[in-house]
């Protein structure tokens, strides 16, 4: 393979009971690497390559044998490691395998990553036994440590690009996620301010329910307010209708009174009536008996002729003539009286009144009229009135569903509760996040702060002897301790190398003080803005640690200094 592998053992070169360390790397498909082999023989390790060369590669197969590669989903999956990384050539043989050595014991690891003959196969070749990878023991062996834990600690790299003000912030956000919570793993204050973004998404939320809420509710108003106007409008006729209806009624009973009074009046004043009258009972009587013997004898006249004709009497059928003859001249009289005789003797002595009767029958009775005219307007009235009264009932109704619907309204929706119980969560979560923040930075910061200017102290030679960290969450206010001049200096005022430095005494300590197995330590490019000075420090401290250092670099001169020691 193009580059080179360069390693060295440990000052006493021997391995404590609880050291990882990688021995054989195999790549048997991976990326751009077919059937290469790379051997770790020592304690420190440099791979070097230009760009392009792999180191990337041969990272992500280490990460990969370690804590397996899963292949996203959707979207994400073109983009992910296990796209990034699937074999140029024949994908569907996806493979590596690692031997290891763990508690004196010696292992290998062996697994096939692609989506069709995924498997994992770890073997203790000492003695052949088989352990479970998915049963835990791999883990266990790593000493509980997963992948997040191990990128945030025993994986370096650069700190960032970012200079001044942005770089040292960075810092900051760094040192006191591991101050205040014991893991980089945790982004305390990305967390924090994760809570607010979410609390001010829930809060416009709240206020865009509260806005439509409100509108309904003017909406609801409003139609409350046009039915109570129509109510109001639909009384008032009602008012209008029934005084109306109260006068007409008035005329009615009026016009019915002068009609009695004048009958009883002309009754009282006319006595021709009287006598009209009982001419009227005298026709009547000779009409009944003139009708009645006109009955009888043509009766008569034809029971004759039938009882004649069938005996062949002669006499009989005179008779009978006679008395058919005497049947007609009644039925005549009858007729002649039923249409009304000039003989009759009221005709006779009040010629005049009856030409007046005759004419009052024909012209039309206007007083009878006008109370028709009358029956009619009250009638309309009433009607009206009722319709009236429907409406309002239904006005009514709908002015008492509407107010419940208002109370309704105007009571928070269970969405809005909803986003209540969120918003006060949230604001709970915020704080609960601080409390246990600052229990675990009582029992943890004070380790790492020590720990980490014990390393910062050694690796800058003395320089920079303690390191602290102040004014707990809100500030992240870090600050660096001159021990020669006995001063305290801002991480503003820190050069780029120096917050490298400071970045690795935090790493280092995070890592010496969460775990009691010394997994492997992965340095890529992680020296690329130290001096020489710097750099031969840090090496020389890392040649000391009984935990296996991997560094990764495009550069000669981890290379060179490693030779010197």
């Amino acid at each position: 393979m193009a580059g080179v592998v360069r390693g060295r053992t440990g000052v006493d070169g021997k391995q404590g009971w609880n050291v990882m360390r990688i021995r054989e790397l195999h790549l048997m498909n991976f990326g751009k690497f077919t059937d290469t082999h790379i051997y770790f023989p020592g304690q420190l390790h440099v791979i070097f390559g230009e760009n392009e060369y792999g180191k990337s590669t041969i990272y992500a197969f280490i990460k990969a044998m370690l804590f397996g590669l899963e292949r996203g989903k959707g979207r994400a999956a073109k983009n992910d490691t296990f796209s990034r990384y699937e074999p140029w050539e024949n994908p569907n043989y996806y493979a590596g395998m690692m031997r290891f050595t763990c508690g004196g014991r010696n292992f290998r690891l062996e697994r096939h990553f692609d989506r069709y003959h995924k498997s994992a196969e770890l073997i203790c070749e000492d003695d052949g036994e088989e352990l479970s990878v998915e049963n835990g023991d791999l883990e266990m062996l790593l000493g509980g440590i997963g992948e997040a834990s191990f990128e945030n600690t025993a994986a370096i790299g650069r700190l960032s690009a970012k200079p001044g003000q942005d770089l040292a912030a960075e810092l900051k956000n760094f040192a006191a996620n591991y101050y205040e919570t014991g893991s980089g793993e945790i982004d305390l204050s990305g967390a924090l301010e994760r809570l607010k973004i979410r609390a001010r998404e829930v809060q416009r939320e709240q206020k865009k329910l509260q806005e439509a809420r409100e509108q309904k509710i003017r909406k609801t108003e409003d139609r409350i307010g046009y039915v109570e106007d129509e109510t109001e409008r639909l009384q008032k006729e009602i008012a209008d209708a029934r005084e109306h209806l109260a006068a007409e009624e008035e005329k009615r009973r009026a016009a019915v009174y002068r009609a009695e009074q004048e009958k009883n009046t002309q009754q009282r004043e006319d006595p021709r009536s009287r006598e009209r009258q009982m001419a009227e009972q005298k026709r009547t009587a000779r009409q009944r008996t003139a009708k009645r013997a006109g009955s009888i004898l043509a009766l008569l006249g034809i029971l004759l002729l039938l009882s004649g004709w069938m005996l062949h009497f002669p006499t009989a059928v005179i008779g009978a003539a006679v008395g058919i003859f005497a049947g007609g001249i009644g039925c005549l009289l009858w007729g002649y009286l039923s249409l009304g005789c000039p003989s009759d003797a009221w005709e006779r002595t009040y010629p005049k009144a009856a030409e007046q009767k005759t004419e009052e029958q024909k012209e039309p009775d206007r007083d009878a009229a006008d109370r028709e005219a009358l029956e009619e307007r009250v009638y309309k009235l009433k009607w009206k009135i009722e319709q009236k009264q429907s409406d309002l009932k239904e006005k009514q109704v709908l002015k008492n569903n509407l107010e419940e619907q208002l109370r309704e309204e105007e009571m928070r929706s269970s969405a809005e509760k909803k986003l209540d119980r969120t918003l006060d969560a949230l604001e709970l979560a915020g704080e609960h996040l601080k409390d246990a923040a600052h229990g675990m930075s009582d029992r943890f910061g004070e380790q790492l702060n020590r720990h980490a200017s014990e390393i910062l102290s050694e690796i800058t030679d003395g320089k920079y002897g303690r390191l602290f960290v102040e004014d707990g969450l809100e500030s992240h206010d870090c600050m660096y301790g001159n021990c020669s001049e006995g001063r305290r200096l801002p991480a503003e005022r820190l050069s780029r190398g120096t917050i490298e430095q400071i970045y690795f005494s935090l790493r280092m300590a995070a890592l010496d003080l969460m775990y009691e197995e010394e997994i492997p330590l992965i340095l890529d490019d992680a020296f690329s803005s130290y001096d020489e000075k710097r750099l031969k420090s840090a090496l020389k401290w890392l040649s000391r640690q009984p935990r296996q250092v991997i560094i990764f670099s495009c550069q000669k001169r981890e290379e060179e200094i490693i030779k010197m020691f």
